[in-house]
């Protein structure tokens, strides 16, 4: 019998925290990396929410959208490309790189509470998504 696991999705806030946690869970913490292998979970999708989506439909609507990057923000984005593996040029997810590249060049992030402002709100714009994803 082939045993096909389920798939596991996550949906974090599109900003440099929420972009660490996730990364975190799939490929396991940078400072636990002997104990990786027992906590990461690599079949792990990611969802969104991702920063450069929402810009197009800021464009759209008249939600304030996005926030400003605090300069927290931009530090750890940063400090993510330089020394995360998952983030690097050559690295497992460059989706990842690219939208944090697009959060620094925007100085903009979305957190979730966004989704409650688009047509359908969250529970829409979810089944949006994992028509697509499924």
């Amino acid at each position: 019998m082939i045993f096909n696991p389920l798939p596991i999705f996550i949906l974090v806030d599109s900003d440099p925290d929420g972009m660490a946690i996730m990364s975190t869970y799939k490929y396991g913490s940078m400072a636990q990396v002997h104990r990786n292998a027992d906590l990461n979970v690599p079949s792990i999708q990611w969802v969104g929410l991702q920063a450069s989506e929402m810009m197009s439909a800021a464009s759209h609507t008249n939600m304030p959208s996005l926030v400003p990057m605090s300069q927290h923000d931009r530090k750890k984005a940063e400090a993510m490309l330089k020394r995360n593996p998952s983030f690097a040029e050559d690295g497992p997810e460059p989706a990842w790189r690219k939208e944090l590249q697009s959060m620094l060049v925007m100085n903009l992030k979305a957190e979730l509470e966004i989704l409650y402002e688009l047509d359908g709100g969250m529970e829409g714009w979810l089944d949006r998504k994992m028509s697509k994803l499924c």
